[in-house]
């Protein structure tokens, strides 16, 4: 089997859980529903993961690549509250797309209860937490970021709006990102920049 078709097969069983997950919960979702929805037999699938926790560890990888080149990014902008302002709320509207709000309550709401799920996700928070702070400081040595702000509370505030929209958006499929664009590119400005400095 070529590696192409074994990354295609991988992948539609990653999605497949994930939408199982959304709808289901991780608990409730069960090995032949994913089959199910992959459209694979269980056999098939075994092959891949053998067991529902090595599905949720490929999830938690998949979602750290993907937030790995926002993180590039975000260490190239000139102006980090323009950039979690743009590409930060363009990452944060596809990390809600389709299913993924309601695997995102879930995921936060699992963490709590169970150590094994929270330790999945634990790296991927870390990498987060420190690539924002990391990026606020430059602002704040250029002068674009409030110099008297607490970084590291206040990542942890802005990457809580994250997580709470996820909650909200799960709730009410109404709170798309064109409401809740402009209102979080505002909230962020006036938040990070300096006192006086116009948002």
């Amino acid at each position: 089997m070529s590696q192409t078709v074994q990354q295609s097969s991988r992948q539609r069983i990653i999605d497949a859980a994930v939408a199982c997950f959304a709808r289901s919960g991780f608990h409730g979702a069960s090995m032949q529903e994913i089959c199910a929805e992959a459209g694979m037999s269980p056999g098939a699938l075994y092959r891949y993961f053998p067991s529902k926790v090595a599905v949720i560890a490929a999830i938690a990888e998949a979602e750290r690549i993907q937030h790995a080149a926002f993180f590039e990014r975000m260490a190239e902008a000139d102006d980090p509250v323009e950039a979690l302002a743009s590409i930060g709320i363009d990452a944060l509207e596809q990390l809600l797309a389709g299913p993924n709000a309601a695997l995102c309550a879930e995921t936060m709401a699992e963490a709590i209860r169970n150590p094994d799920i929270r330790a999945m996700f634990d790296r991927n928070i870390r990498e987060a937490r420190a690539a924002v702070v990391a990026a606020l400081r430059r602002g704040q040595a250029r002068g674009t970021v409030d110099p008297t702000l607490d970084v590291e509370t206040a990542c942890q505030l802005v990457m809580a709006m994250g997580d709470g929209l996820a909650v909200h958006q799960a709730l009410d499929p109404t709170l798309t990102g064109a409401r809740f664009r402009p209102v979080l590119q505002l909230l962020l400005r006036r938040f990070l920049r300096p006192q006086g400095m116009p948002a």
